[in-house]
């Protein structure tokens, strides 16, 4: 029987002679990490390229995990949050522009401070740490070029643009993904600092409303009925606000594009069907699905803020679908009384996660009130995988194959996002992600019975229909 170790290596192995199997097909070979132009992504899309990856990063995770000597590995991980504050400042003082701008060759960390306006000590502090974490390339002492991992913040913008464009405007100078990369090493950051202090004291341990959230603990923001969201919406806010609303459907980008696409059957329902996108946001999803299926129409419920964002995000993205009214935004608080009493589909995505149940329940709640007996719930969210195997539920779909031994049945920091997302949840509005298990709990409780649950690469659908009386 092969070793702990042995096995692991094996599971390395394999999976890259499957990816590069798939690369020769493709006549390519799998880019380097010091790629300086944007990446294709679209072999590294192919599942079997994403399979074998993910075996791969949770097996040289847990290689790393076994073979490093613990002390050296809870030094890593105690002093890993200096990593956001790392790649803050460099997505702030637009290091990754300027060296686009300078070349192939690089420049050295004076010259780069001396564009950005800061001290190059400090600077180059900074920079030899993302490099020593594979962001940013060191090509000679002091002297560093961007990479693969850096360019995925590059806004595409001259340095004089960004200065002179949006030096009033700093959250619109971002592509959607620097929006996230933004938004979590910012006011997310700072809730995470408070996670502890949550968690120990008697007052906020078992409290589950918004206002206690570690979040509101760090901005000094509790005060009844508050949450992030009405932070958010204050007037010294506005900036976050929309660099969140954007950092939203970035997430969109990093999810597969087929994701909101697959499992659900959106061509079964018929034409004129009315999709109610509860908590829709900018409306990321509809427009996606609205672009797909041309006789289905579209009604995004969020806050007044956010819907005019919307209209705007639209309007912009799909004008068409707009102007026609395939899609149309309404204001709406989904603890009140559903408005839309025949919609074809409740869409809920990734809603779930920011409410802890009690909050959850009434959602769910207000929504089989307004059902009709063949409306179908959708909500497409991220399920929490124990480390261990856990029984299996007899509903269609929702059995995961387990991976290989050893390997942990979650795949470790190879799939640790939903892990991640949790105690983002946690940290910003008291939310959670959870289980299949205690969806099917929560779901019977307010009147819905989970009939098919299908996989996604990034968030799963767990489709449910109403319990008849």
């Amino acid at each position: 029987m092969a070793s702990p170790l042995r096995s692991l290596l094996n599971i390395i192995q394999k999976s890259v002679d499957e990816i590069e199997d798939v690369f020769e097909k493709h006549g390519s070979t799998f880019p380097s990490i010091d790629d300086t132009q944007h990446q294709d992504d679209a072999i590294r899309l192919d599942p079997s390229v994403q399979a074998a990856a993910t075996l791969l990063t949770s097996a040289a995770y847990q290689l790393i995990s076994n073979v490093q000597r613990p002390q050296s590995n809870i030094f890593n991980a105690v002093f890993q949050h200096y990593l956001p504050c790392a790649i803050r400042a460099a997505v702030e003082t637009n290091v990754v522009e300027i060296l686009r701008e300078a070349g192939p060759k690089g420049m050295h960390v004076k010259k780069i401070a001396e564009q950005c306006g800061v001290n190059h000590i400090r600077l180059s502090s900074i920079l030899c740490y993302l490099a020593t974490h594979h962001i940013f390339r060191e090509v000679e002492p002091d002297v560093y070029v961007n990479n693969a991992l850096s360019i995925v913040w590059d806004t595409g913008k001259s340095l004089k643009e960004i200065k002179t464009r949006y030096a009033c405007y700093p959250s619109h100078k971002y592509p959607s993904f620097s929006y996230g990369c933004g938004s979590s090493t910012d006011e997310s950051y700072k809730a995470a600092g408070y996670i502890p202090e949550h968690l120990i004291d008697p007052a906020t341990t078992f409290a589950d409303a918004p206002e206690s959230s570690p979040m509101m603990l760090a901005v000094g923001y509790r005060k009844a009925e508050n949450s992030m969201w009405t932070w958010f919406e204050q007037p010294s806010n506005e900036m976050r606000l929309r660099r969140f609303g954007m950092a939203m459907n970035g997430v969109v980008n990093l999810e597969p594009p087929y994701d909101i696409l697959t499992g659900f059957d959106w061509g079964i329902l018929p034409k004129g069907s009315v999709i109610v996108d509860v908590g829709g946001g900018v409306g990321s999803y509809c427009i996606a699905i609205a672009r797909a299926f041309a006789g289905l129409k579209f009604i995004v419920q969020d806050r007044p803020m956010t819907v005019k964002l919307g209209a705007e995000h639209c309007l912009k993205e799909f004008p068409d679908a707009l102007n026609s009214g395939q899609i149309q935004y309404q204001e709406h608080d989904f603890f009140e009384t559903q408005p839309q009493t025949s919609a074809s589909v409740f869409l809920l995505k990734q809603i779930m996660h920011d409410w802890s149940d009690r909050y959850a329940a009434c959602i769910l709640r207000r929504l089989r009130d307004a059902a009709m007996p063949a409306t179908i719930l959708c909500l497409n969210e991220a399920l929490n995988l124990h480390t261990c195997p856990a029984p299996l539920l007899p509903i269609p779909g929702a059995h995961i194959p387990s991976p290989p031994s050893p390997l942990l049945t979650n795949l470790g920091p190879a799939k640790a996002r939903t892990n991640v997302m949790d105690l983002v949840m946690h940290a910003h509005v008291s939310g959670r992600e959870r289980t299949l298990v205690e969806f099917v709990e929560l779901l019977a409780s307010t009147g819905w019975k989970v009939v098919q649950v299908y996989h996604g690469e990034y968030n799963s659908q767990i489709i449910a229909a109403p319990i008849q009386s």
